[in-house]
């Protein structure tokens, strides 16, 4: 089953902290097995997935059957 942006974010981010407290010396996700000397791969990822966020929102699947619906929101001072 597809996930959305936003459960995949979240995995990451629960990945990212264990490790970096020490709770867990290795970590598997997305089929690799991440240890905390190459947790720089988790920092890319989840730029990545937050860029994603941005511009389609936590709840878009990838691959799914509906297109992104892209968010542009303008901002106006007077």
């Amino acid at each position: 089953m597809a996930e959305s942006l936003g459960t995949k974010l979240d995995r990451v981010q629960k990945a990212i902290a264990k490790l970096e407290d020490g709770t867990v010396s290795s970590y598997e996700i997305e089929g690799r097995k991440i240890t905390y000397h190459n947790i720089q791969f988790l920092y890319k990822r989840e730029q990545e997935l937050i860029r994603q966020i941005e511009m389609y929102g936590r709840d878009y699947v990838p691959g799914g059957n509906s297109n992104p619906v892209r968010r542009v929101v303008r901002v106006s001072f007077s």
